[in-house]
């Protein structure tokens, strides 16, 4: 399967399903986990899913979690008066 048939695959699966790992896309293509982080990234790119830790979520979700960065941010007042 190349490349572009594969993405297309990961698309549909991850909009179905609303999400999708790395390690089980890689077992069902039989490719390594290495092409299916590419692939996300492709996809990434061009605003068609969104990566997550482990995996990716169709672009459109919005109950994804934050990354590291804006947990970080959110509350830092409250957060350092608690600490």
């Amino acid at each position: 399967m190349y490349a572009p048939e594969r993405q297309q695959e990961i698309l549909r699966l991850a909009r179905d399903g609303g999400r999708v790992d790395v390690l089980s896309l890689a077992e069902e293509f039989q490719v390594t986990a290495e092409t299916i982080r590419r692939d996300l990234k492709t996809l990434d790119r061009a605003g068609l899913l969104r990566r997550v830790h482990g995996g990716a979520i169709p672009a459109g979700r919005l109950d994804f979690e934050p990354d590291l960065a804006e947990r970080e941010s959110t509350a830092a007042d409250e957060k350092d008066r608690i600490a």
